[in-house]
């Protein structure tokens, strides 16, 4: 049942008019007429500023501190934005401007605004939540004021805490605040449940993989805040009473980074952090003592309509006359209210009748409950309760009961009669006792699915977990458990094979794999058991981008597979390590002391074709990034003899992707295009999806990136941009973080290199930054820093870019992230040049002959060109500046650079037309410019153009 938030009115909505626009705050959406303006998070935060300042200036600074408050961003990263929202806004109308820019002091908002009130959508009105969150599973009784309450609290106070003893209905309230304010938050209301984390390091990542964000660095929470950051949303953390020290912490952090976040949580215990408010949950009320109240009245009482409510629905027939009305008030006084112990109480009175429960209570319940006052009563209370429940069960149900214990998030039938079949259980009497718990209330079933799902209440399964280990049958069960999704998982075999609902499905169930990891690798437990489990659940953690715990299971189970050499054990320790690696590598970097581990790996571990192959590949991949191309086209070439060996054309992608992204590196572009062209020719969709979820990286995005980087430097900038699109079609629909940012990479190198609109450049890029940030993938923020560094070069604000480029280049040092770095510091020299700083070129120089390994590779020619440049500059050497033009124009057609080959044909050219060599200036220029086919508007083509019209005069 929802309840209305109290206001004293009609909900509604500030908008605020201007021009053909309407501006909707609280919903983050501009409009003009009735179609909604596409408009980017940062850029909308913009326009909301400028416009509640209307008329104002408002300082670059200042304006950064609103939209990106407690980040350290650059002006540039502003301005693009501005010029995305200027773009954003233009009609299209002579006379028409809305934004200005005050130089020197900053932006303000000029067109004329209007402020009106509109109604809110109401909850039928609202479409599917952006997250999953649990069904109300029972009508709630009796908790309609106090949801009211809560509901109005958290939306003017932002943050609140309910607390209570358990079984009090924590969790129900919050579940209906969640749906409740559905409407409020348009969908983003995302419910944590945090009873499934044990270990306080999970807790982070838990919350993290909520919002459906990849896990990828040990603190994940900055890419959490960057995804959330000017978006209104209610997080709820369910239970997090012992996780106390840790949720206080992230709940203040956020609290505080995340202006426009609502926190929700529950617990037994306070918080005790800063903006925290708290609403104690009371229990159910109940009758006062001694009173004499109609059954009418008595009827009244939130605890006592539960009590016969549930009595009601499971199957129990009560008399609504004055004795036993009065027997049911009693029973619920004695249970003080509490909604679970109620709950309890009345699910038996089928089997028991009101009067022996009512007897029941007298007895047991009284003796262990109300006498033990020197324990906590959140103990006393719950434990009693279930101690209750749990004695008037059958002795097949106890023992079904506790063996259930030990699946974390939930069961189907199949799963609980595996786990919690065996010594004295048979499987038609676990199916029955699964029956029995949900008629009692000590298990809800979830059947909107296409097989049910059942799982046991929280607090019913930490009870029934201690009677495990009373009983003896924990170390078993857990075995049971632990095997249980060892055996599903291995049947799954491959999650790219799987139909997308069954793929989500497999996800539900990390938590209970996770479980089982905690028991394999511990102390009471087999580890045998945890290297199978690693091995089987690799790809699901690769396959959501939980890179961070991928790599900590791995690095565990990686130092306990056994050392044998069947079949098993050689695929064991293929999966493992090669997870292990993709890991390793999108957390940390690839380093040198891990490629020697690899090289070892495929020397004395893994003799299997398959396996050497993608080891292999892993090695080729890692050795690229760090530039060591001649290491990773060496493997590369053994991956292709290895891949000849077998029919999979998997394999045979596999090889010719990584021949031509090696031969690309080295500049061996004919070669390169040839190898990445079959690549794409022979691959398959099962194959290419077999490797992403493998390892969380498409081997086809990155193709076709390679593709048209060797277009481009080949003289075909239009294919190149065709194939751009290409690239980033391919990533999207794969819904991983990491091709996509690949992707994204491409698309702005080839727009930095070609486009002449170098906002739209601009935009592109700091899109990438931002994805990637919040993503964690720290080698594309560093990239995506220098891209966005030589944009402003282009602008001729050298000053400017240095800032971004230094912190860019950190990353990519730190990451071992070389691909792009000797052609980032070649052109950063380049525009110091341009701008009089010829201390700063050679600087720039002397750190790019530090950090290139490589006599020749991809950008060679081009790094001579500069050479070129900053001898002519530095000490007027045209002689030897010359030379160097001579010899990157003979290296580019050497490899079939056309592109690199223009440029320095172009310096070459303008350095004789100045020593009065025009018409051999000319010839040259044109000799090469004519061999050019597409392209004419793109920078290169442009500025050659224009020099030959120069020299032509």
């Amino acid at each position: 049942m929802r309840t209305a938030i109290p206001t004293s009115g009609p909900r509604t909505q500030e908008v605020i008019s201007f021009g053909p626009f309407r501006l909707f705050p609280s919903e983050r959406v501009l409009k003009k007429a009735d179609e909604t303006v596409k408009l980017g998070s940062r850029a909308f935060d913009i326009l909301l500023v400028l416009v509640q300042h209307a008329g104002e200036v408002v300082g670059q600074r200042e304006l950064i501190a609103k939209v990106w408050p407690g980040l350290f961003v650059e002006e540039v990263t502003l301005r693009v934005h501005v010029t995305a929202l200027r773009k954003a806004l233009d009609t299209g109308e002579a006379g028409e401007r809305y934004l200005t820019n005050v130089p020197g002091r900053g932006y303000c908002f000029v067109a004329t605004t209007s402020r009106d009130a509109v109604g809110l959508p109401t909850a039928d009105d609202f479409p599917e939540a952006h997250y999953p969150l649990p069904p109300l599973l029972v009508q709630m009784v009796g908790r309609d004021e106090i949801v009211g309450r809560i509901c109005h609290k958290l939306t003017i106070e932002r943050f609140v805490t309910i607390v209570g003893p358990g079984g009090l209905g924590k969790t129900t309230v919050a579940l209906s605040v969640a749906h409740t304010l559905l409407p409020e938050f348009f969908g983003a209301v995302c419910f944590v449940e945090l009873s499934p984390v044990s270990d306080p390091r999970l807790l982070a990542p838990a919350v993290v993989s909520a919002f459906g964000l990849p896990v990828q660095s040990g603190d994940p929470i900055p890419g959490l805040i960057g995804h959330l950051r000017g978006k209104p949303v209610l997080l709820i953390l369910d239970g997090s009473e012992h996780l106390i020290s840790e949720a206080a912490a992230l709940a203040e952090r956020l609290f505080a980074e995340l202006p426009q976040l609502h926190l929700l949580v529950t617990s037994r215990e306070i918080l005790r952090v800063g903006g925290e408010n708290v609403y104690r949950l009371s229990p159910l009320e109940i009758p006062p003592d001694g009173s004499s109240l109609t059954p009418a009245e008595l009827l009244g009482f939130p605890a006592v309509k539960l009590f016969l409510q549930r009595a009601t629905t499971s199957g129990g027939q009560i008399n609504l006359a004055d004795q036993d009305v009065r027997i049911a008030s009693n029973i619920c006084c004695k249970l003080g209210g509490n909604a679970l112990a109620i709950e309890l109480a009345a699910g038996r009175v089928e089997a028991y009748g009101l009067q022996e429960i009512a007897r029941l209570l007298d007895s047991e319940f009284a003796l262990r409950w109300p006498g033990r006052r020197t324990a906590p009563p959140r103990h006393q209370t719950l434990r009693a309760t279930l101690d209750w429940s749990y004695n008037l069960l059958s002795e097949v149900e106890r023992t079904v009961l506790r063996r259930l214990s030990v699946f974390v998030t939930g069961f189907t039938l199949e799963a609980a009669q595996q786990v919690a079949g065996g010594p004295g259980v048979g499987a038609e009497e676990v199916f029955d006792a699964v029956g029995g718990l949900l008629m009692k209330s000590l298990a809800s079933a979830d059947t909107t699915g296409s097989i049910a799902r059942y799982r046991l209440l929280d607090t019913t399964r930490t009870y029934a977990a201690l009677k495990l280990v009373d009983a003896g049958e924990r170390d078993q069960s857990r075995r049971a458990h632990a095997g249980y999704y060892c055996g599903l998982l291995q049947t799954t075999g491959n999650v790219a094979d799987l139909p997308t609902h069954e793929q989500r499905a497999l996800v539900t169930h990390l938590d209970d794999i996770r479980a089982a990891l905690h028991w394999a690798f511990g102390p009471d437990g087999d580890p045998a058991i945890g290297v199978d489990l690693t091995s089987y659940a690799s790809p699901i953690w690769l396959s959501k981008a939980l890179f961070a715990e991928c790599r900590e299971w791995t690095i565990r189970a990686a130092a306990l597979a056994p050392d044998r050499e069947d079949s098993k054990a050689t695929e064991q320790h293929t999966v493992i390590r090669l997870a292990l690696a993709s890991s390793q590598l999108f957390t940390t970097s690839f380093s040198v002391e891990a490629m020697v581990a690899w090289t070892r790996t495929l020397q004395k571990t893994v003799r299997e074709t398959q396996g050497q192959l993608i080891l292999r590949y892993v090695s080729s991949w890692g050795g690229s990034i760090r530039t060591r191309y001649d290491e990773a086209l060496e493997l590369a070439q053994r991956c292709a003899e290895d891949a000849r060996k077998l029919s999979d054309p998997g394999p045979t992608a596999l090889a010719e992707w990584m021949l031509g992204h090696s031969l690309h590196h080295l500049g061996r572009l004919a070669e390169a295009r040839t190898h990445l062209q079959r690549s794409l020719d022979v691959d398959t969709e099962k194959a290419r999806l077999a490797q992403v979820n493998a390892i969380g990286y498409d081997r086809r995005v990155d193709t076709l990136g390679n593709l048209a980087s060797t277009l481009w430097m080949q003289g075909f900038p239009e294919q190149a941009e065709l194939l751009g699109l290409r690239v980033l079609e391919a990533a999207r629909p794969l819904q991983f973080a990491m091709p996509l940012s690949v992707a994204m990479t491409w698309a702005s190198f080839h727009r930095y290199l070609s486009d002449t609109d170098i906002d739209a450049v601009e935009h592109d890029i700091v899109e990438l930054i931002e994805h990637a940030r919040t993503h964690s993938i720290k080698p594309q923020v560093g990239v995506g820093n220098c891209f966005l560094a030589l944009c402003q070069t282009r602008r001729n604000q050298f000053d400017t870019a240095i800032p971004l480029a230094t912190e860019g280049l950190r990353l990519l040092a730190e990451m071992r992230y070389e691909v792009f770095v000797p052609l980032i510091l070649a052109h950063l020299s380049e525009s110091a040049i341009a701008a009089d700083r010829h201390a700063d070129a050679a600087s720039l120089m002397e750190q790019l002959a530090s950090r290139d390994l490589n006599p020749e590779h991809w950008c060679t020619a081009e790094v001579l060109r500069v050479k070129g440049l900053l001898a002519l500059s530095a000490g007027h050497n045209r002689d030897a500046a010359a030379t160097l033009f001579l010899q990157s124009a003979a290296l580019a057609n050497k490899q079939g650079a056309l592109a690199w080959e223009l440029r320095a044909v172009m310096n070459l050219a303008r350095l004789k037309a100045n020593q009065g060599r025009q018409r051999e200036a000319i010839e040259q220029l044109e000799g090469v410019y004519s061999k050019f086919t597409e392209g004419f508007k793109t920078v290169d083509l442009l500025a050659a153009r224009s020099l030959l019209g120069e020299f032509a005069r």
